[in-house]
């Protein structure tokens, strides 16, 4: 599998420095369950705080050389956000109960969508800081409208076989527009590794449709399926069908539920490949000093190694034990998930970074987390 996302080409020389999560799901229980507690009382209104407290538990134990991320948002300017976006679903569904010719509204919302996701993508970058130097986001608002409107409308049109443009374009976009302090990143995917990763999950869909499929068969064969085609009935609101077909129906709705979940999972493969590959071909281009006391441009490497079936393995227990523990578990396996991907994380980096860091100061990047003017809201996105 790594052959397909195509493993970061690594310039000898460079300094490998894994990220690393310090944080555990004891500690994250308790901050988890406030929250949680606190959002259901105050009807949501709490689930700005609580995102905050999240971030900042989860930015502040991912180190890298031993030093933590952190995250600035106020809680303010979320539960603003957030009430924008509730305001404008709620007005939106009124008025097309009210008439359905206001679907048309989807239309300027598309127009909009550009706009928001550059004012959130900035927003979040904003708000997140390594060694006190904050990162930042600028965009183009019809490089946005194509790789985020037009490109994913002709993937869908395409039956997926444009995807790899779609998702290319989009991870160009979001790489090449990110900056830490005066230092800016530089994403490069090929498209011919994306197509590998397709023609892959185009295999696995295949693969695991049939064998699964088989094995639903095999397991109608000798078990009645009839509660099933009951479910399905009730589920439908079709409640005409005959007794004696609802072992068919059954095994209907079982096959549907097969393959929507084969294709779930195939989505997971193609957005960890995706990750895989757009991380690993991705730079970070920072100044630093010579030995001579000049400066010079350095290139550090970025590098994402994700396990595809250990991570579809990881989401699925996680589900199992949100399920069994009736949601007691979601906190460990919110630190399940962030610390794996965290650790199959890397930078190869050309020199120093306490070099790096100290060019970032001497121009001017480091800020004070106190006086930085936060622009923006934060929209959920």
């Amino acid at each position: 599998m790594s052959s397909i996302d195509t493993s970061a080409e690594i310039v000898s020389g460079l300094r490998e420095i894994s990220f690393e999560f310090r944080g555990n799901a004891k500690d994250y229980f308790g901050i988890w369950i406030v929250n949680l507690f606190l959002s259901i009382i105050t009807l949501g209104i709490y689930t700005a705080w609580a995102k905050v407290r999240r971030q900042r538990y989860f930015y502040g134990n991912t180190f890298l050389d031993n030093h933590n991320f952190e995250y600035h948002a106020k809680p303010k300017q979320i539960l603003i956000g957030r009430i924008i976006v509730v305001v404008i679903l709620i007005l939106y569904q009124v008025l097309v109960n009210l008439n359905p010719i206001f679907t048309a509204l989807l239309i300027p919302y598309l127009i909009a969508f550009p706009w928001v996701l550059n004012k959130a993508l900035s927003f979040n970058a904003r708000v997140t800081s390594y060694r006190n130097i904050h990162f930042n986001f600028k965009g183009s608002y019809w490089r946005a409208f194509v790789a985020f409107i037009i490109m994913p409308i002709v993937a869908i049109f395409s039956l997926g076989l444009l995807a790899p443009f779609s998702s290319r374009m989009s991870q160009k976009y979001i790489g090449n527009n990110l900056k830490w302090g005066q230092g800016t990143f530089k994403t490069d995917v090929k498209l011919l590794t994306l197509y590998k990763l397709v023609g892959f999950c185009f295999l696995f869909l295949i693969l695991a449709s049939l064998v699964v499929t088989g094995l639903g068969y095999i397991v109608s064969v000798g078990v009645d399926l009839s509660p099933l085609g009951d479910l399905f009935a009730i589920v439908s609101g079709d409640l005409t069908e005959q007794k004696q077909n609802n072992s068919e129906v059954g095994f209907v709705f079982l096959s549907m539920i097969v393959f929507y979940t084969v294709l779930i999972y195939s989505f997971l493969v193609y957005s960890v490949g995706v990750r895989n590959i757009a991380y690993n071909a991705t730079k970070l281009i920072t100044k630093t000093n010579s030995n001579e006391g000049e400066s010079e441009v350095r290139s550090h490497q970025l590098s994402s190694s994700i396990s595809r079936l250990k991570y579809i393995w990881i989401l699925t227990s996680n589900l199992f034990a949100i399920l069994c523990s009736l949601g007691l578990l979601r906190a460990w396996a919110a630190v399940r998930t962030w610390r794996y991907k965290t650790e199959k994380t890397a930078l190869y980096v050309d020199g120093s970074l306490d070099n790096i860091v100290a060019m970032q100061v001497a121009a001017g990047s480091a800020t004070s987390a106190e006086f930085f003017d936060i622009e923006g809201i934060d929209l959920g996105l």
